[in-house]
């Protein structure tokens, strides 16, 4: 059993499926400040020097992007299939926070593709205009993306999170709970 799954687990003794997907904000928050500060490092080279440098951090970004993308595809699905279709039957689905947050989902899962595929692009980019060109799509969605991230986070931190706890009973929150762990168990090749 792996490192998540062990810390998944003892998370599921307590059933606070809610604690489980704000830690994976957390850790998304955490990941997204380090891509940000790759790109922010990218944005300000000189196209003309330190060109090891930049391919190594051209790595590291399409690295952190693709773990991005993948852990981000299991977290919606852990919000999707685990926690949504219980809070629905208190909120309902349609016309309300969790239309919402399913929208913003397709959002998010799209530009992540988009910018996995721009980063790729990049990272067999040599050098001149056309790289240059590449570069700035990538800073450019890049900032978009972590700009809608954070975003999303904070209003399933501070609205969704905040009615699932008040509004779930402990007995739910375990279903819930059971829920997540069969969901991460399921997709043992996301992160």
């Amino acid at each position: 059993m792996d490192h998540k799954l062990k810390h998944r687990d003892s998370e599921r003794e307590y059933r606070n499926p809610i604690k489980t997907l704000k830690n994976e904000h957390l850790e998304t928050l955490q990941r997204l400040d380090m891509i940000e500060r790759t790109l922010q490092y990218l944005e300000s080279l000189p196209t003309h020097t330190a060109m090891k440098r930049c391919k190594i951090e051209q790595s590291r970004l399409r690295n952190w992007v693709n773990e991005l993308e993948a852990s981000m595809a299991l977290h919606f699905i852990m919000e999707e299939e685990g926690l949504f279709p219980t809070l629905s039957e208190y909120i309902g689905k349609e016309h309300g926070p969790i239309e919402v947050m399913l929208e913003e989902h397709a959002e998010i899962r799209n530009i992540l593709s988009v910018w996995k595929d721009e980063v790729a692009v990049l990272s067999k980019s040599i050098s001149g205009p056309v790289r240059d060109a590449c570069l700035k799509r990538v800073i450019r969605i890049g900032e978009q993306a972590i700009e809608r991230l954070r975003l999303h986070i904070s209003k399933e931190n501070q609205i969704l999170f905040k009615i699932s706890e008040v509004s779930l009973s402990d007995a739910e929150k375990n279903v819930v709970a059971q829920k997540l762990y069969e969901i991460e168990a399921a997709y043992p090749e996301l992160p």
